[in-house]
C-alpha cells in the first residue's frame, strides 16, 4: 500500500486604491503684513505664501488663488486687476467707515484710474514666485468670481507659491489727500477644488 501526500496552495492578490488628496497651508504669515509710506504710497512689499502638497495629478484638482477686499456696506469684491498684461492686487481700507466704494474699485480696474475717483483703495503690481510648481496663470473665470490665478503642479507633488506686492503703487491709485490713514488689505485665498 502506498501513501500519497498533497499540498494545497491558495494565492490571493489584494489591491487598494489611494484617492487623490491635497493639502494647502499658509507659510510665513508674518510676512503678509507691511507698511505704506504715507508721503509716497510706497509699500514694504508684503507677501502671501502658500505650500501645496498633493499625491494627485493636475486633472484631479483645480488649484485657484483668489483675492478679495471689502467695499461700502461690507460687500466683498474681487481684488485682482489686469491692466495691459500686468497683474495687480487692490488693497482697500479695512475700517468699515472708510471701506472704498465699488465704483472706486472699478475706477482702478478700468485701466485709466483717476486718484480722485478711487479713494481708500490702492493698486500694486503683483509678482508670483513658484518653487517646484509648473505655472500660475491670471485667468478670468466666472466660476471663481472673475480674475484669479490657476496654478498647475506639473509633475511636482510639493511646492510653494509666493505672491509679492510690488513697492510702487499703480499711478493715480495712491493719494495722500484721498486715501485715508488706516489698515489697507486684501484677503488672498488658495484653494483646491476637486474635479469631477
Amino acid at each position: 500500500m502506498q501513501s500519497c501526500y498533497a499540498a494545497t496552495t491558495f494565492q490571493q492578490t489584494i489591491t487598494t486604491t489611494v484617492p487623490a488628496a491635497v493639502n494647502v497651508t499658509a507659510v510665513n504669515t508674518s510676512a503678509a503684513q507691511g507698511t505704506i509710506n504715507p508721503a509716497t504710497g510706497v509699500s514694504s512689499s508684503p507677501v502671501a505664501s502658500f505650500r501645496l502638497q498633493t499625491n494627485g495629478a493636475d486633472t484631479n484638482y483645480t488649484y485657484v488663488v483668489q483675492a478679495s477686499l471689502l467695499t461700502t456696506g461690507g460687500t466683498s469684491v474681487n481684488a485682482y486687476a489686469q491692466i495691459a498684461s500686468n497683474g495687480y492686487i487692490l488693497l482697500g481700507n479695512n475700517s468699515p467707515t472708510l471701506y472704498p466704494t465699488v465704483s472706486a474699485v472699478n475706477d482702478i480696474k478700468s485701466g485709466t484710474p483717476i486718484s480722485a475717483n478711487n479713494a481708500n483703495v490702492i493698486a500694486y503690481p503683483l509678482t508670483n514666485t513658484l518653487n517646484n510648481l509648473a505655472s500660475a496663470t491670471l485667468t478670468n473665470n466666472s466660476a471663481y468670481g472673475g480674475l484669479c490665478y490657476i496654478v498647475k503642479t506639473g509633475t511636482s507633488k510639493d511646492g510653494t507659491l509666493i505672491q509679492t506686492v510690488g513697492s510702487n503703487p499703480l499711478t493715480s491709485t495712491y493719494s495722500l489727500t484721498n486715501d485715508r490713514a488706516g489698515v489697507y488689505q486684501a484677503v488672498v485665498t488658495f484653494s483646491a477644488n476637486r474635479n469631477p
